[in-house]
C-alpha cells in the first residue's frame, strides 16, 4: 500500500470472503454508536450492530448491508466478521 491514507478492508461472512479491497474511510454502527474510521486509527475491536457499512475509496462509495458481527481495527487493516452480508439491490 503506497498511500498512507488507505487501509486494507476485508468483510468475511460465514460463506467466505464477501469483500476485499482498499478504503480511505468506512462508516458503521457498533453497539457503542455510529463510528467512522480512517487509516492509522488506534487498534480497537467492537461489536457491530446490523447496519449499512459505507466504504469510501476516494470519490468512490459502496454500501454493504451487514447483519451484525465484529470489527477489528488495526492501523492499516480493518476486518469485519459479519453474521451475513449483502449488497443493496441498486448496486447489483
Amino acid at each position: 500500500m503506497a498511500d498512507n491514507n488507505m487501509f486494507e478492508l476485508k468483510i468475511i461472512e460465514p460463506d467466505g470472503l464477501f469483500f476485499e479491497g482498499e478504503a480511505s474511510f468506512i462508516e458503521f454502527t457498533s453497539v457503542e454508536g455510529k463510528m467512522g474510521v480512517y487509516a492509522n486509527h488506534i487498534p480497537l475491536t467492537t461489536i457491530l450492530e446490523p447496519c449499512v457499512v459505507k466504504i469510501y475509496n476516494g470519490d468512490e462509495k459502496k454500501k454493504a448491508n451487514i447483519e451484525g458481527g465484529f470489527v477489528e481495527i488495526q492501523k492499516t487493516k480493518i476486518t469485519i466478521l459479519a453474521e451475513g452480508a449483502s449488497w443493496p439491490e441498486e448496486v447489483k
